[in-house]
């Protein structure tokens, strides 16, 4: 049915039987009833005002009605459903289904949710004009927005937000991590609504009168201003969403006014607590970073001339010269240490080689930024130094919505540039994942290999090229360039899809089925990679050069681990992946440490070489005194334990506001700061 077009097929309906021409219809007089003499009872005008009320009525009451299932249905989807048997859940306790059945979906923000979502299925019906096909619209972007959200929580442990979008310009990327059949039956489902919404509308269409054929010309010219006017009306609401984040916005006064508590430390709860619209909202753009009181040239050369001096009497003591030296950064893909995990068992140490170097040399836990994703950021605090704790927790992907805004940006990439560094970036996929070309170009990297610039390309048995072929891409680097290189290495040996890739799996103990088979073949990955770490190792201790690395796990594996391990694991356990710094040079002194933040790998590695620092680096050296490790809802002090702002001693609270204000000024600030903090302090 259509209230904006209306259907002959009522109105002939209600025409006179042949020997009823007396009846009274909703029929002009024709030619024949005037050369008939008959004419017609006049139009009842109350009766066809009452009909249009009645379907105008109706009409705004179906899209509420829908607006609320749409919410309902986008609520329900934030809810994975998970088996989690022996971690001491009961089977099937969690799941869209049973969120629409323990009424989870009834989120504190439910009315302004329903109200946001309706002001777009209204955009929606005034922009097609026809009530059902809109409605089938409708439906369907509910339904891909819920699979999304779905699919990227079981996949990535995270919601759907609005940066994702550009996720839509790597199709290569979804086919890679999502079945293809999966994506297909999608496509062929959202379809089949829209054709099930328009072909039930054009029934009910056959039955019930609709409006724009109960309305003159003139009311016909005003029905299409009237959508014109609806369009402009939401087209401005929307707009103020779109704004969400900014002061004295009405929409997020209208969801705080419901008393939500914004969760910017777990997005995945955010979404499920106050509700799909909600979450969405509260990610949409937003400042980087909040200015610190105080910020000025004056206050900012102030700090920089602190740690210049701090910097320079480090340095003092300092002989060695990170000139000749090559840096190799490898992140690897989901490597992680299974042994430190209580409830999960495998048959023996995953990965004893690595374990064992880092008795010997500079190693320990690293908290990372996410569970299951986050490689991106990652990479961001590593070469930044820049933590995302000090971020707006709606800035997911740094890399995305900050770095590649800017033609130059900060970064370690610049100094090692200064210093005679040949800064190359490896990757052994597609180069488009999180605007990396753009940021790796803003950040000074003379050269970015992907996979189809590789020499080595093996894969190994698994879905990726390998990870012992991503170390021998290093080797042929150092091994080819003149000058030392900066090696930044991201693999993909580990990266999900987990299932069906070995023929040897090491399945566990403590997980259900579904998880213990792709744990199994998580298991034998990272076997692999502790036997290629190895080999890299034996190979550079052979190699001519001085030769330096850092090698670390960015996250735990998603879909690997349900989401109740977090729970019985504990935040902090559940974030935290080894680590280790090691020279083919000299030895590098063991020390048990706190769990660290990447942002201070870069620091020990040239405190472990004893080679000057930045006062960039001095700074975080102070930080690292104090807190050792921070990430949005989590710091952890120099006792490896977990502590609240509120709780740092009043010297680490003066090293962050410290920190805080070098940052700002680095990332969205005037940089004030940039050549002293990266500048040298003593001579090379």
């Amino acid at each position: 049915m259509s209230f904006w077009h209306g259907s002959l097929a009522a109105r002939r309906m209600l025409r006179p039987m042949p020997g009823m021409r007396n009846a009274a219809v909703d029929e002009p007089a024709t030619e024949s009833d005037s050369a008939s003499g008959t004419t017609p009872p006049p139009r009842s005008r109350s009766r066809e005002i009452t009909r249009q009320v009645i379907t105008v009525v109706g009409t705004l009451g179906l899209t509420v009605l829908w607006a609320w299932l749409a919410t309902v249905v986008l609520n329900a989807s934030s809810f994975v459903g998970e088996y989690r048997g022996n971690l001491g859940f009961k089977k099937n306790d969690s799941g869209p289904l049973h969120a629409l059945t323990d009424r989870a979906f009834d989120a504190p923000a439910l009315l302004p949710s329903v109200m946001l979502v309706w002001v777009f299925v209204l955009l929606v019906l005034a922009l097609i004009g026809r009530l059902w096909l809109a409605l089938g619209a409708v439906t369907a972007v509910t339904a891909l927005l819920a699979t999304v959200n779905f699919t990227k929580l079981e996949l990535r442990n995270d919601p759907v937000v609005p940066s994702d979008i550009v996720f839509l310009g790597q199709p290569g990327f979804l086919f890679e991590m999502v079945p293809r059949s999966r994506i297909f039956m999608g496509v062929l489902g959202l379809v089949a609504v829209v054709v099930l919404a328009w072909g039930f509308g054009w029934l009910v269409a056959r039955v019930f009168p609709v409006l724009a054929k109960t309305l003159s010309r003139r009311g016909v010219i005003a029905l299409r201003v009237t959508r014109v006017v609806v369009v402009l009306i939401c087209l401005a609401l929307l707009g103020l969403a779109n704004n969400f984040n900014e002061k004295d916005n009405p929409w997020r006064a209208a969801f705080d006014s419901t008393g939500l508590r914004w969760r910017s430390w777990d997005q995945r709860v955010n979404y499920q607590r106050n509700g799909f619209v909600a979450g969405l909202l509260f990610n949409t753009h937003v400042t980087a970073m909040a200015e610190p009181n105080g910020y000025s040239k004056a206050a900012v050369q102030a700090i920089a001339n602190r740690y210049r001096a701090e910097a320079a009497a480090m340095n003092k003591a300092r002989t060695a010269s990170i000139d000749k030296t090559n840096v190799v950064i490898v992140l690897s893909e989901s490597f992680s240490q299974p042994a430190w995990l209580k409830t999960v068992k495998f048959p023996r140490n995953m990965i004893p080689k690595t374990t064992a170097l880092m008795q010997h040399t500079v190693s320990g836990k690293m908290l990372a930024p996410g569970f299951g994703s986050g490689t991106a950021n990652t990479e961001y605090e590593l070469l930044t130094g820049q933590s995302l704790s000090q971020l707006s927790p709606q800035l997911s992907v740094p890399y995305e919505q900050l770095v590649s805004h800017y033609k130059e940006y900060p970064s370690a990439v610049g100094y090692f540039l200064d210093h005679g560094h040949t800064p190359i970036a490896i990757h052994p996929f597609s180069p488009r994942m999180y605007a990396r070309t753009q940021v790796f170009k803003t950040f000074g990297f003379k050269q970015f290999i992907t996979k189809d610039e590789m020499k080595y390309k093996a894969r190994g048995g698994g879905r990726f090229i390998d990870d012992q072929s991503a170390f021998d891409q290093v080797i042929h680097e150092i091994d080819t360039n003149d000058k030392p290189v900066l090696a930044h290495l991201i693999t993909m040996q580990n990266h999900m899809p987990y299932g069906g890739q070995y023929d040897d799996p090491i399945n566990p103990t403590g997980l259900p089925p579904k998880y213990a088979t792709l744990a199994g073949q998580y298991g034998r990955g990272i076997a692999r990679t502790d036997d290629a770490l190895a080999n890299l190792f034996a190979k550079l201790k052979k190699s001519p050069e001085p030769t330096a690395v850092i090698f670390y796990g960015d996250h735990l594996p998603p879909q690997v681990y349900p989401q109740s391990l977090v729970e019985k694991e504990g935040l902090l356990t559940a974030h935290q992946t080894p680590f280790l710094i090691w020279s083919n040079r000299k030895p590098l002194a063991h020390s048990e440490l706190p769990t660290t933040s990447p942002i201070q790998f870069l620091p020990k590695l040239f405190d472990a070489l004893e080679v000057p620092i930045p006062p960039w680096y001095a700074l975080l050296d102070d930080l690292d005194k104090q807190i050792p490790a921070m990430d949005t809802g989590i710091m952890v002090n120099p006792n490896d334990k977990r502590v609240k702002q509120s709780q740092l001693t009043p010297e680490a609270k003066k090293v962050l506001a410290d920190y805080q204000m070098i940052m700002y000024d680095l990332s969205i600030g005037k940089r004030y700061s940039e050549k002293a903090m990266y500048g040298d302090t003593a001579a090379r």
